[in-house]
């Protein structure tokens, strides 16, 4: 990999590194560059450049270079993608600002390399809006179906204990719900599509169902499990404090701490109608949390996970749980018969009071027969008229007969 970032001579993305903090807003003092070019993993390879053309001359450099070493790149699973970026904003009118989608069109040995929209790295799905609503739906049709595959075996035994299903849906099934979500940066929307498989999950393993009504708040005092809200702000803290430890011996920051507190020098952000960013939630958790001494706290691992996780500690489930599901479900079903007897006394003291009305059009002229639709009396009818014209072609035979 060397020889392709000597020969390729392409410094890729240039940021801003600002000491290690979010709330250093002076870009010019203290801060210095940072060229992000590659990231490694394995056998795959993410290049980030400025530009289609940089990223073409380095892609032709990387094919020539690994077939000199005697290694093809694979065309079929390799990808290009263009991030979208907001212009700066005119007027008051153009808050959003207009998006910038540059598309490349790269051969290699007489093969054009697909321009996608998204693409799964690493186990993540990274789109080129820089969303993650096709990143949610993914973890949640994941996690539904290894929920799915517990259902019989697991979920609807009933010998095995609520507290035995709690732990194992905490091993076997969240973490493949929230796989990558201490990066995440949702909507509300996506927050919720989230929650309510989670708290679906938790109806199934205390075996109530929505007719029952029993609120969110009660299942998750019923289990001693915390919110998923705070679980995920939970795995975002945990993320920032170990980016921030993320030091070499003298004292200087590694390349994921710098990109993570980068941006682009001379980049600005659009007044209005612009998305939260990680930053911002991060801002946002250590206000709700009131983690005022995070500097100094993030620095002492043991220290900063006893903060993160006062708010997620889980509990045993109560003892009365079964009492109260009984009582729920009683309840519920006493309400479902009030509301059957009410319709049906409804019905009962508010007859239908208008006559049968028989519809002209969907009656046989011929023969006086009434149907429900107008297609099933037009087939009768031609039935009607084949009969009618048989019999009386048999009746004239038989007179001419007897004559």
């Amino acid at each position: 990999m060397k020889h392709v970032i000597q020969q390729a001579n392409v410094q890729g993305v240039m940021l801003s590194y600002r000491l290690g903090d979010f709330w250093l807003t002076d870009r010019g003092n203290g801060s210095h560059k940072v060229h992000l070019l590659t990231l490694m993993y394995a056998d795959d390879i993410v290049a980030v450049c400025d530009s289609s053309k940089n990223l073409e001359h380095f892609i032709k450099v990387f094919e020539r270079v690994t077939n000199d070493f005697g290694l093809t790149m694979n065309i079929q699973k390799t990808c290009t993608m263009s991030l979208k970026q907001f212009e700066k904003t005119i007027g008051k009118n153009e808050t959003k600002g207009k998006e910038k989608d540059a598309s490349s069109n790269i051969t290699i040995r007489d093969q054009n390399i697909e321009t996608v929209g998204n693409f799964n790295y690493l186990g993540c799905n990274i789109a080129n809006d820089q969303t993650q609503a096709k990143e949610i739906e993914v973890r949640v049709g994941k996690a539904s179906n290894a929920f799915n595959s517990l259902r019989r075996i697991v979920w609807y035994r009933k010998c095995i204990s609520i507290q035995a299903k709690i732990r194992i849906f905490k091993v076997c099934i969240l973490p493949v719900l929230l796989y990558g979500s201490e990066i995440w940066c949702l909507k509300a929307v996506e927050e919720q599509r989230l929650n309510t498989f989670y708290m679906k999950c938790f109806r199934t393993l205390l075996g109530v169902g929505r007719g029952d009504r029993m609120r969110n708040d009660l299942i998750l005092e019923l289990t001693g499990q915390p919110s998923l809200e705070k679980i995920l702000r939970r795995n975002r803290r945990r993320w920032f404090g170990h980016f921030n430890r993320m030091n070499k011996e003298e004292d200087q920051s590694m390349l994921p701490k710098e990109v993570l507190f980068s941006s682009f020098a001379d980049a600005k952000r659009p007044p209005h109608g612009v998305k939260l960013r990680w930053k911002d939630k991060i801002t946002k958790d250590l206000t709700v949390c009131e983690i005022k001494s995070w500097r100094r706290e993030v620095q002492d691992k043991e220290m900063w996970r006893k903060t993160i996780n006062k708010e997620v500690k889980s509990t045993t489930v109560r003892s009365d749980a079964a009492h109260v599901i009984h009582v729920h479900k009683e309840s519920a079903k006493k309400r479902r018969a009030d509301e059957r007897l009410l319709d049906c006394n409804k019905k009962m003291n508010n007859p239908s009071s208008t006559p049968t009305i028989i519809n002209v059009d969907t009656t046989c002229s011929l023969c006086g027969r009434t149907f429900k639709s107008k297609r099933s009396m037009n087939i009768h009818k031609r039935v009607c008229i084949q009969k009618r014209s048989t019999t009386s072609s048999a009746d004239t035979k038989a007179n001419e007969m007897h004559q």
